[in-house]
């Protein structure tokens, strides 16, 4: 699972109350403004625009931009998104958000699944680490030849194991993601969500839904087991609560029969 911004912002604003600092929103300054597609700009410089009329921009503005909220102490020093030091003063906001490299990278690899495929795809360029099938290739290939000729293509290959539906889609508009997926080595469910490039493999589509079928028989034993135990472990405090009840009747009927032989 990925580190969401309601999160960070939470753990700014609890970092914030103990430094007895405050908490600043940070946004990506848009340096280069986006262009329009080549078709509206020619279509903008076309002669037979109206005579007089001005030429639109071949700019636009930028899309709002998104930002985090980020913890200042009490000295009004940033503190870093990830591991909550101080960071540099140097610079806007935008760059004092982490105090190192290493931390930025780890931030994004907690927040951003795009990121984190780029990463893989630049450790094990879209190579399956289980079938050794070059994934990122194939979509290349798949991507670039006529549709007609794609079928065969995936026909010839360990994909071709998969759904027809699925097939089809691959067939009618391919996606990297539909060729390739990053899968957790040490899995979420047994802590290695939010992790580093050591915790994360690629793996073809293949080979990754045979991997979470086996880990799903995995987890269904596994809540089965804690289940049985928690039925037993209910079970034994209701015979020892039984057992301590039938010992306390037993201890009053003992004084009864030992006040009545008093008297």
């Amino acid at each position: 699972r990925y580190l969401s911004r309601d999160e960070v912002a939470q753990a700014s604003l609890s970092k914030a109350q103990q430094e007895g600092g405050s908490v600043r929103l940070v946004t990506k300054e848009h340096v280069f403004p986006k262009r329009r597609s080549a078709a509206a700009a020619a279509a903008a410089a076309s002669p037979s625009a109206s005579y007089g009329q001005e030429k639109e921009s071949c700019l636009e503005p930028p899309p709002p931009s998104s930002g985090y909220l980020q913890a200042v102490d009490g000295g009004g020093v940033p503190l870093c998104l990830s591991c909550q030091q101080a960071c540099s003063t140097g610079g806007g906001p935008w760059d004092t958000r982490f105090c190192s490299h290493t931390c930025q990278e780890d931030f994004q690899m907690r927040t951003s699944q795009t990121y984190m495929r780029s990463r893989m795809l630049e450790v094990e360029q879209g190579t399956c680490q289980h079938c050794g099938l070059d994934a990122h290739d194939l979509f290349l290939k798949v991507r670039d030849a006529p549709p007609s000729q794609r079928k065969e293509m995936l026909e010839n290959t360990w994909l071709a194991q998969l759904s027809l539906k699925e097939l089809n889609e691959m067939i009618r508009a391919p996606v990297e993601g539909d060729f390739w997926q990053v899968d957790h080595i040490q899995p979420v469910y047994r802590g290695g969500g939010q992790c580093s490039l050591d915790n994360l493999q690629t793996l073809c589509t293949v080979c990754h839904k045979a991997r979470t079928a086996t880990q799903a028989k995995e987890r269904s034993r596994m809540r089965k087991s804690a289940a049985a135990s928690k039925v037993a472990s209910d079970i034994s405090r209701l015979k020892w609560s039984r057992l301590y009840r039938e010992m306390q009747l037993f201890k009053d009927s003992a004084n009864l029969v030992k006040v009545a032989g008093e008297r």
